[in-house]
């Protein structure tokens, strides 16, 4: 067992014990007399136990969070440390090498073109009439195209004339002896960035007895040095942890008097934690807008956001020769919303008359024996997993479809079409609009019922002139609620509409939607640094954008047409 499982633990049974002892204080104090206190007893237990068990849980949380962290950037530090001769010969080998020089200068050269380059793209992109010239923003696309496939070959040169200087040193330096750590801080340093992580992570799995991607001197010293880092901080949090906490139980316990107001302490505490939990989930809300916000702008400031918004054609792939189609990306998004827009609206038109329908039945004209029978079942799709309504889409449900089609004479419908995703969907949220809004409309007072009776109503006019308009603001929000599941849907789009971003307003072709796209970008390695994956962060904007007006068009629908009653 490690000494930080050793310690918390050590720490509950002070918290039970610090507990114990401000009870009992407290009745000591006014000799068994509680009407004294100014606290129940029991708040004076709490007091103590809270600040005997929460600035040391703090501190143990803040280690779990960071502690490994600290210890590779402690690790790091040290074999940089180590490795200042090797890396002062490197460099020095870098300056003398002629070659490294040629391709270093070639690559300015070969940056200074492109970026002349991209600024007259720009420049005839955002020009109008006679200035925008078709002709030579097809030759500079072209030419863009050429130049960054030479920067990536000049790229790699560089690279593999730099790796191999760099295997040259280190070679000579393990001949002549070096120390091991030295060649390990001289790998981790001249490492690749996305290859140090790396490097740091096996280190650590070693250091565990884990299983690393390699074996080697290297890391296996390395391996030592983390160890070594991650026991002292342990250590250091552990003993920090246990000091806290008896210094909170000795503080707190010569505070228990008489007079002392414990019960105001807990409840101002109980009523911090709860602040900051608010604070964690608003801050949470806008960390996820600023990260995509943040990324976005990244985005667009390569990207135009008109060719965004009112391209008509997505192909973000970046190609590596000139001849391949969509060369430096297209990044036209319409043909996503178009495809999300219209196996939404699919879905919706199953969704809400069948579950509004079906909402009205169960809460106005069903026995309770039906209701009780009929309301589980129904509320079983919401638990069937996406993955199985997208077979079923699939296997079922599509091939139905184009039987049907080619039966009346369409011999062209596919398998995977927005009609068969949208069909399968709206199924699937069913459950969202028909158990929300049966609560909701059970909840309109019967008072307002045995008014519209004794008025002279039927059920039918009662249902749709008083209740309906009274449950308004709870069916607007199911609906709501039924329209973003289908939104965020992409399982079922994957295996039902396929992946193509196809411009189209016939449903029996396949469609693709923002979020099946910002999957297939985000899936895999990949380089943040690319147009392709900072893309799906700006779908991912417009996606919060798309949520937040319907939201607020709910809002003003809600606030334009419910009843109030007193």
């Amino acid at each position: 067992m490690s000494i930080i499982a050793i310690v918390a633990l050590a720490i509950i049974v002070m918290l039970a014990g610090g507990f114990y002892v401000g009870r009992s204080r407290a009745i000591s104090a006014v000799s068994g007399a509680t009407a004294g206190l100014h606290s129940l007893p029991n708040y004076h237990g709490y007091y103590i136990a809270i600040w005997t068990g929460l600035p040391a849980f703090v501190m143990l949380a803040a280690f779990g969070m960071f502690g490994s962290t600290l210890v590779d950037r402690l690790t790091a530090a040290e074999l940089r440390h180590e490795a200042l001769e090797l890396s002062a010969s490197f460099e020095s080998a870098l300056e003398a090498d002629q070659r490294h020089g040629e391709l270093v200068d070639a690559l300015a050269v070969l940056r200074e073109r492109a970026e002349a380059t991209q600024d007259e793209i720009a420049t005839l992109r955002g020009a109008d009439g006679v200035d925008r010239d078709p002709a030579r923003l097809e030759v500079l696309g072209v030419e863009q195209t050429d130049l960054v496939n030479q920067i990536a070959t000049a790229e790699e040169a560089r690279l593999s004339r730099r790796t191999a200087l760099r295997d040259s040193v280190a070679e000579t330096a393990a001949a002549d002896g070096a120390n091991i750590r030295a060649l390990a801080g001289f790998e981790l340093v001249h490492a690749p960035r996305e290859r140090r992580q790396l490097f740091l992570s096996d280190a650590r799995r070693i250091a565990d007895d884990g299983l690393a991607s390699r074996a080697s001197a290297e890391l296996d010293a390395a391996a030592q040095v983390v160890a070594h880092h991650d026991t002292q901080l342990r250590r250091l949090a552990a003993g920090l942890a246990f000091a806290l906490a008896i210094g909170g139980l000795i503080r707190t316990r010569g505070q228990v008097t008489a007079s002392f107001r414990a019960r105001n302490h807990v409840e101002n505490l109980v009523t911090a934690m709860l602040f900051l939990s608010s604070v964690i989930a608003i801050m949470t809300t806008v960390g996820i807008v600023f990260s995509l916000l943040f990324e976005s702008i990244r985005f667009f400031s390569t990207v135009p956001l008109t060719e965004f918004l009112f391209g008509l054609q997505w192909s973000p792939q970046i190609a590596l020769r000139a001849d391949q189609v969509g060369q430096s990306g297209a990044f036209g998004a319409v043909p996503l919303f178009a495809g999300t827009a219209m196996i939404t609206f699919i879905a919706m038109i199953v969704a809400v008359p069948i579950g509004l329908l079906s909402a009205i039945y169960l809460s106005e004209y069903a026995g309770p024996r039906f209701r009780l029978t009929a309301k589980p079942v129904l509320e079983i799709l919401a638990g069937v997993p996406t993955v199985v309504y997208g077979f079923f889409a699939l296997l079922t449900v599509g091939p139905a479809i184009r039987g049907f089609f080619a039966m009346i004479g369409f011999e062209d419908v596919v398998t995977q079409s927005a009609l068969s995703a949208g069909l399968v969907m709206g199924v699937m949220i069913i459950p969202f609009i028909s158990s929300l809004s049966d609560d909701v409309i059970n909840s309109v007072p019967q008072s307002l019922r045995d008014g519209s009776y004794a008025m002279g109503a039927t059920k039918s006019e009662t249902i749709g002139r008083v209740i309906m308009p009274a449950a308004l603001p709870g069916i607007v929000g199911a609906i709501l609620l039924a329209v973003s599941r289908a939104v965020g849907e992409t399982m079922i789009v994957v295996m039902a509409a396929g992946q193509g971003a196809n411009l189209t307003a016939n449903p029996l072709e396949s469609v693709t939607t923002i979020t099946v796209q910002i999957v297939m970008l985000l899936t895999g390695d990949q380089e943040f640094d690319s147009p392709k994956t900072l893309s799906a962060f700006a779908l991912g904007l417009v996606l919060f954008v798309i949520t937040l007006v319907m939201n607020v068009i709910a809002l003003r629908v809600v606030q334009r047409y419910r009843e109030k009653y007193d």
